[in-house]
């Protein structure tokens, strides 16, 4: 009896270096991280109330920082081998995942596995990390919206969610295609990614209205510039050298 082929297979080409975003998200003592971190636990704390095995990260138009939250949730959910995170492109139209991570597009990735059914998928360690996995667009084109609600999605997303503990899903931004519309029926929920001055409110709005309610987990709240850096200073100048009761409060 023949046994069905796996849908995912990793990929271990080498990898160029991450771009700077990635790499202050992806970096263990980054003011970016610490952010990070607490998104990570904080959404945790929030699977108590709701099952959340396959959430979306969106937001209202491009630009606004969502493939960085992303990563950065990605990275932060997952702890080691324990708990086993897969982070899917599903922005067909403008990906950016391996450009920002150095990563070379695969050849089978999210985009000709649903145009073509080409199988398995390539998916690669996340900077090196154990429990950190990337699936990208990779190779090819996708004209269809539509394929992302196809059964082929779907028997993507429930081979990620048999095979890890998290799937995170880089969503395509609300406003200006409806392909995360399309595809919120296949998610336990979405974060929704802000950025300060970017975005007016009445897009925001207009792009959360499109979703059903509770939907939203919460806002990440992106590139606000006027928290006093020196708030964050302490944390790094004091716990991070292991001797804060040596040193100066400031």
């Amino acid at each position: 009896m023949s046994h069905p082929q796996p849908l995912f297979k990793e990929d271990r080409s080498a990898q160029d270096a991450p771009g700077p975003v990635a790499s202050a998200v992806l970096s263990e003592d980054s003011l970016a991280a610490e952010q990070f971190r607490l998104l990570g636990v904080r959404v945790r704390s929030l699977e108590r109330e709701r099952p959340l095995r396959i959430i979306g990260v969106v937001s209202a138009a491009p630009a606004e920082g969502k493939t960085t939250v992303s990563i950065g949730l990605a990275r932060y959910l997952a702890l080691g081998e324990r708990d086993r995170v897969l982070l899917v492109e599903a922005d067909m139209r403008r990906p950016s995942l391996d450009e920002v991570l150095g990563l070379t597009p695969p050849e089978i990735g999210v985009r000709r596995y649903l145009g073509e059914g080409k199988g398995p998928l390539a998916i690669r360690r996340m900077a090196g990390l154990d429990g950190c996995w990337v699936l990208s667009a990779g190779e090819g084109s996708l004209r269809r919206p539509d394929l992302l609600v196809s059964p082929r999605m779907l028997a993507l997303l429930e081979a990620a969610k048999a095979a890890f503990r998290y799937v995170v899903v880089d969503c395509p931004p609300l406003v200006p295609v409806a392909d995360a519309v399309l595809l919120q029926d296949h998610l336990d929920a979405f974060v929704f990614v802000v950025r300060s001055r970017r975005a007016p409110r009445e897009a925001v709005q207009r792009a959360i209205a499109l979703l059903k309610p509770n939907a939203v987990l919460g806002i990440v709240f992106n590139g606000h510039r006027e928290i006093i850096r020196s708030h964050y200073n302490y944390g790094y100048d004091h716990y991070k050298s292991g001797d804060s009761g040596r040193k100066r409060l400031r």
